[in-house]
């Protein structure tokens, strides 16, 4: 297929990825330490973090289509700390401390991004500016000024709050009365921080095989299909980063489901 078809995110790298010609495909059964199936941004900080921990293990991701091809590639561009529960919410719920660990991570996460992009020469176009949030009303503000106690509370998302004055003259927003500012946000190319984690990784010894649909696995045993072929891939860990594609698959179907508590 033509891959510019994907979105914009890849339709503006397409000339720099020469038309996102497939890696080659698995070529015959194989034998390694870890099975990645999916090679989007899962699969491959995965890869990543594993050749951290140990530059000696055999790593083979198996990936349909081609590296980023899922959301990874065609999401909205924005690498963020923020999270549909709010810190009151997960203290609540899991404890204070953890809530602050996961805070933390979130917010750590942001500036790991860009560390690696620079670490491995990966131009995305990261830029740390950070989310700004407007209000407009009095239930607006009523939520903002919740937001920044809470931020004062727990003492890790750093967020401050803007006046009115700042946010016709800064941001130029004239009916807005007062805004949020959370540093940990930052602006990338989706695209490109995908398919440049990919070249990182098989820098590091990783394999990708593209154009390889993995059909199902068990007990260390990755069954794929290549064309009309099929291979197997015998593994010691078996790693699932298919995120939604897992639906199609008969070990992954519905059992990983968003939460709506």
């Amino acid at each position: 297929m033509d891959y510019r078809s994907v979105g914009f995110w890849f339709d503006s790298i397409a000339e720099a990825e020469d038309g996102f010609r497939h890696r080659p495909g698995l070529a015959d059964d194989a034998t390694v330490d870890v099975a990645i199936v999916g090679a989007g941004l899962t699969g491959l900080w995965t890869a990543y973090y594993l050749q951290e921990l140990d530059p000696g293990l055999r790593i083979l991701l198996l990936e349909r289509e081609v590296a980023g091809f899922g959301a990874s590639g065609r999401n909205g561009g924005w690498c963020s700390a923020l999270f549909p529960w709010s810190a009151s919410a997960l203290a609540a719920r899991y404890g204070r401390d953890a809530a602050i660990a996961q805070r933390q991570a979130m917010v750590d996460t942001v500036d790991e991004v860009g560390r690696v992009a620079a670490a491995e020469d990966i131009d995305c176009d990261y830029v740390r500016g950070g989310t700004v949030t407007f209000a407009r009303d009095r239930v607006q503000l009523a939520s903002a000024r919740a937001e920044f106690a809470e931020s004062e509370e727990f003492g890790v998302d750093q967020v401050s709050l803007a006046g009115t004055e700042t946010v016709r003259t800064r941001y130029g927003v004239p009916d807005a009365i007062a805004a949020t500012v959370t540093p940990a946000c930052a602006r990338v190319h989706p695209a490109k921080l995908v398919r440049g984690l990919a070249r990182a990784v098989e820098r590091r010894g990783a394999t990708i095989a593209e154009g390889t649909e993995v059909v199902g696995w068990a007990d260390g045993v990755v069954r794929v299909r290549v064309g009309d072929v099929e291979r197997t891939v015998t593994a010691g860990t078996v790693v699932n980063a298919t995120e939604g594609y897992g639906s199609q698959l008969p070990q992954v179907g519905r059992s990983v489901l968003p939460s709506t508590r």
